[in-house]
């Protein structure tokens, strides 16, 4: 995926719809490979799958700052309302009942879900699980109580 004469914001949302692609189907060598081609993007779900992409490797110091960017160009996205909070609790309770609730999927860059609040719920999810494999249980603790108030548990 090396684009001649360097990126445009173009060949950097192809970039981000193909890395979302290859996690989504479990292909993991391509989707590394596009990471590679993903250094400066504004898109919080392209760094998030990069980050995911480093969590499967192994490589969570590497994936921590993919997803502190994220959450960085994130920022502070509203709160759910009380109603759609409920459904969430409902989705994630379902969704561990249905055998999901481990898996951890890639955010969509084209979808405007990935750039909110469920965004970020998904970027401290998976900074929380980096930190846990690096046993840094203290830093993790903020954020888990985060995660507590939509009823997910690591």
């Amino acid at each position: 995926m090396n684009y001649p004469g360097g990126k445009n914001n173009g060949d950097l949302s192809r970039c981000g719809t193909a890395l979302y692609r290859a996690l989504a189907s479990g292909d993991l060598p391509s989707a590394w490979l596009i990471c590679g081609d993903i250094k400066d993007s504004s898109d919080p779900a392209s760094e998030f799958n990069c980050g995911l992409c480093l969590y499967y490797l192994e490589e969570w110091e590497k994936a921590l700052e993919r997803l502190k960017n994220a959450e960085k160009l994130l920022g502070n996205p509203p709160e759910f309302d009380i109603a759609d909070k409920k459904l969430l609790f409902k989705a994630v309770e379902l969704n561990g009942k249905n055998g999901g609730g481990g898996g951890l999927i890639p955010l969509d860059p084209d979808s405007s879900v990935s750039l909110g609040r469920y965004g970020l719920i998904q970027v401290r999810r998976l900074t929380a699980l980096c930190l846990a494999e690096l046993g840094r249980d203290g830093e993790a603790a903020p954020l888990k109580r985060f995660l507590s108030q939509y009823r997910i548990n690591l």
